[in-house]
């Protein structure tokens, strides 16, 4: 980073001798108040990592960061099952869908994607009623079920997805039934 410092003054002391358009003080002061603003926020993030011993990660390629996690709209049609073990392979799991704002940007973003079906991680195969999320187990404290959703059609409806035909809200359908799937993989810091 000092290094750079020293080339951005390098720089503009080019600049101002080939233009003569500042005072030797006026210059010196100038950078100078830069160069200490550029020190201390220097030196407060690497007393923040220094504290924390973290660094952020990105997310891999072809995922979209958002907040702290990264997700991968899946288009290949697979049961809930094989959705959920093909997340586990691409190192996440089916979305776990904690506020209104992660689903917010999820159903953004689906609008842009040509309408499809797409598994979310949440179940009701233990318990019917009783929807959990897949990776941790946890009862869902946050829903967007479609009006009259979940209904547990022909009683084999246990599995949750993002539905074109319910206007993107939630709906519960048979877990055998093959559509694309979201993948979420935290960020991890290093």
């Amino acid at each position: 980073m000092k290094g750079y410092l020293g080339v951005l003054f390098t720089l503009y002391l080019v600049y101002c001798v080939a233009t003569q358009q500042c005072s030797k003080y006026h210059y010196e002061e100038q950078i100078l108040s830069k160069v200490t603003r550029m020190e201390h926020r220097l030196e407060m993030l690497e007393e923040k990592v220094s504290k924390e011993g973290k660094v952020c990660s990105h997310c891999p390629d072809g995922w979209i960061k958002y907040k702290g996690s990264c997700y991968l709209f899946v288009e290949k049609k697979l049961s809930f099952d094989a959705a959920r073990a093909n997340c586990q392979i691409l190192h996440g799991h089916l979305v776990h869908i904690e506020n209104e704002d992660e689903n917010f940007f999820l159903r953004n973003h689906l609008r842009t994607l040509k309408d499809s079906d797409l598994w979310i991680g949440l179940t009701d195969s233990e318990t019917e009623g009783v929807f959990k999320w897949i990776d941790d187990s946890s009862r869902a404290s946050f829903t967007d079920w479609s009006p009259g959703q979940p209904d547990n059609g022909a009683n084999i409806e246990d599995c949750a997805d993002f539905s074109p035909k319910f206007n993107l809200k939630w709906n519960d359908r048979n877990c055998e039934h093959s559509i694309g799937s979201i993948c979420e993989n935290k960020i991890k810091l290093t």
